[in-house]
C-alpha cells in the first residue's frame, strides 16, 4: 500500500512529506531493509540521516492510518535518532574510532540473509506442492502417519481407519470372561457311578456317556471314572481299540462318602 501525501503542516517550513511505502512489515529490521532497498544504497554504508528521517516519516504515516505501532518500532526509532546525533556531531579525527553504524549494519545483514533463505525455502515448498500433490493411500497399514488438510481427506479412508481402530480396541479390550457355576460335581458322579457298577457288575461306559446330552455332565462322569479306577474301586476293560469300555468292581471296596470327606477325591 502506497500513501503519497503532499500536504503541508502548520508551523513547519511547508516542505512536502516524503512518499512512504506501507507494506506489511514484520518488524523494525524489515522496515529498515525496505528503506535501504528503496533508496538503493549500500547496506554497509547506510546514510543514517536520510534513513532515520524516512523511518520516522513511516511511523507518522502508520499513526495517521490508525495502524498499531509496536514498541519494537519505537525502540528502533530512538536508536536511529541516537545514531543520527552521533553522525551529525563533530568527532575527533582519530584512527580506530568504531563506526556507530556497525551494529546496525551487522543486524541488517543477518536479517537479510535469513529473509533470503526463507524466500528460497518457500519457493522450494511451492515447487514441491505443485509437483507432488497430497498422497491418499487406500489403506493405513504402516506406522507412517499422513498429515492432510480437511479438504484433502477422503471420507472412505476416514471410515476405514475408524473401523480399524474399533477392531484394534476390541482385540486389546476383550469382554470379561464369565465362568458359569458347576452344575455337576465329581463327588456326586463318583457316588452315582460306583453304585451302578456295584449293582450291574458290568457297566458299559461309552453307552452311558452317549445317553447324557450335557457335555459338562459327560466330562464329569469321565473324571469320576478315572478317579474311581485310580483308587482301585473299579476296573476298566476294553477288548480292542475303539471298542466299548466296561466298568466292573475292583479288588478294593470304597467308602466314597468317607473319601470325599477326607478330600482324597478332590472334594465335592
Amino acid at each position: 500500500m502506497r500513501e503519497e501525501s503532499t500536504q503541508t503542516r502548520e508551523g513547519t517550513d511547508e516542505r512536502p512529506v516524503l512518499p512512504v511505502d506501507l507494506p506489511a512489515f514484520s518488524g523494525p529490521l524489515d522496515l529498515l531493509l525496505h528503506l535501504v532497498r528503496r533508496n538503493k544504497v549500500d547496506i554497509t554504508d547506510i546514510p543514517i540521516v536520510d534513513i532515520c528521517d524516512q523511518y520516522h516519516a513511516t511511523l507518522r504515516a502508520m499513526a495517521e492510518l490508525d495502524l498499531e505501532v509496536a514498541g519494537e518500532f519505537l525502540w528502533m526509532a530512538s536508536w536511529l535518532l541516537y545514531l543520527k546525533s552521533r553522525t551529525l556531531l563533530p568527532t575527533a579525527s582519530e584512527e580506530g574510532v568504531a563506526d556507530p553504524r556497525a551494529e546496525l549494519v551487522e543486524r541488517l545483514l543477518e536479517y537479510r540473509r535469513v529473509k533470503e533463505m526463507a524466500a528460497v525455502l518457500y519457493e522450494h515448498d511451492v515447487v514441491r506442492r505443485c509437483l507432488w500433490g497430497p498422497v491418499l493411500e487406500p489403506t493405513m497399514t504402516g506406522p507412517r502417519e499422513i498429515e492432510l488438510d480437511w479438504e484433502d481427506v477422503d471420507l472412505r479412508i476416514l471410515a476405514l481407519s475408524y473401523l480399524e481402530a474399533l477392531q484394534r480396541f476390541a482385540v486389546a479390550n476383550p469382554p470379561p470372561m464369565r465362568v458359569a457355576p458347576l452344575r455337576f460335581t465329581v463327588g456326586e458322579k463318583m457316588r452315582e457311578l460306583y453304585r451302578r457298577v456295584l449293582e450291574e457288575k458290568m457297566l458299559p461306559l461309552r453307552r452311558l456317556l452317549r445317553g447324557r446330552g450335557d457335555a459338562e455332565e459327560v466330562v464329569t462322569l469321565v473324571v469320576a471314572a478315572l478317579e474311581l479306577a485310580r483308587l482301585g474301586g473299579i476296573v476298566a476293560d476294553q477288548r480292542r481299540a475303539f471298542a466299548e469300555i466296561y466298568l466292573r468292581p475292583g479288588a478294593r471296596t470304597l467308602d466314597v462318602d468317607a473319601l470325599l470327606q477326607e478330600g482324597i477325591a478332590g472334594g465335592s
